[in-house]
């Protein structure tokens, strides 16, 4: 008909549904961007902030940035802090305490992982106890034990302690990476007559590995950023990043010195978690091509 407007055909259902989707996609990617933002990003771009704030040109409100940058507070932490000692200290009792995690947390992961056993759920939940509970309640409680070992003060009794705090992320994580492993796989390795070792070697390692760098990387981070059990069983001989930075946090709050050995305990974990990740990614990568 003449002069009339033409039928514009009306949009199928599964395009109306694909849109959707990508709306929904779309506030969902913008909501997590924001929230990571405000949550990590500001107060990590704050930290960083405050650690150069010159000492001469101190930063205060209505003043939206420092008006002067330097690097006098990170001078002042090395020159007349203990920060050296302690990162000696801290870097030598993780690697330590996440050894002993691993030795201790891989037999009992593998029992509750790979067999049935009663009770599973209960020992698990006990298992999780010092991580559930409030960390100085933790701290006074083993005192009293380490004393009467007479392993307070001591080096060996500070990666102890440690250790009791890294076994339950290592055997939660290997635990699940136990269960995942299929069954058939190990029944038909046993078929084609795979001895312990060769299953061990070609089976279990290669599958828990990506379980295995997690639980070692919550291990190696908890030890790192402990800061109760080392100020009640380690302090006064052994000082670690923590007790500095509470030291800074107390009665007498210095927010810039703070920021300083924040971020110095802050910077390596993050490095650490980037190669973990990459190596991660790499071993997802050679299984998904046959490789493992």
């Amino acid at each position: 008909m003449k002069g009339s407007s033409p039928l514009i055909a009306p949009t199928p259902l599964h395009v109306r549904e694909a849109r959707r989707k990508r709306l929904i996609y779309g506030l969902l990617t913008a909501f997590f961007v924001i929230t990571q933002i405000v949550w990590v990003g500001v107060p990590v771009l704050m930290a960083v902030l405050w650690s150069l704030v010159d000492p001469q040109h101190p930063w205060s409100f209505p003043q939206l940035f420092p008006e002067k940058l330097s690097w006098a507070q990170w001078a002042y932490v090395f020159k007349y802090t203990n920060i050296e000692r302690a990162l000696k200290t801290s870097y030598s009792v993780a690697p330590l305490a996440v050894l002993l995690s691993f030795v201790l947390s891989l037999p009992t992961a593998y029992v509750l992982g790979r067999k049935n056993i009663p009770g599973k759920k209960v020992f698990m939940l006990v298992v999780l106890l010092p991580i559930i509970m409030p960390g100085m309640v933790v701290a006074l409680f083993l005192s009293r034990v380490f004393a009467a070992f007479h392993l307070t003060q001591s080096f060996f009794g500070l990666v102890l302690a440690h250790t009791l705090m890294g076994i339950p992320y290592m055997i939660r994580v290997l635990t699940t990476s136990f269960e995942s492993i299929p069954q058939d796989i190990i029944d038909a390795a046993e078929n084609l007559g795979a001895g312990t070792f060769v299953k061990i070697k070609d089976i279990f390692l290669p599958m828990v590995r990506p379980g295995l760098l997690a639980g070692m990387v919550f291990a190696f981070t908890t030890s790192i950023e402990e800061f109760n059990l080392t100020f009640v069983i380690g302090t006064p001989t052994f000082e670690t990043i923590p007790t500095i930075l509470y030291s800074f946090l107390g009665y007498n709050f210095i927010r810039t010195n703070a920021s300083v050995v924040a971020l110095i305990m802050m910077t390596p974990n993050i490095i650490l978690l980037f190669l973990v990740e990459r190596i991660l990614k790499s071993d997802y990568l050679s299984a998904s091509l046959g490789k493992v």
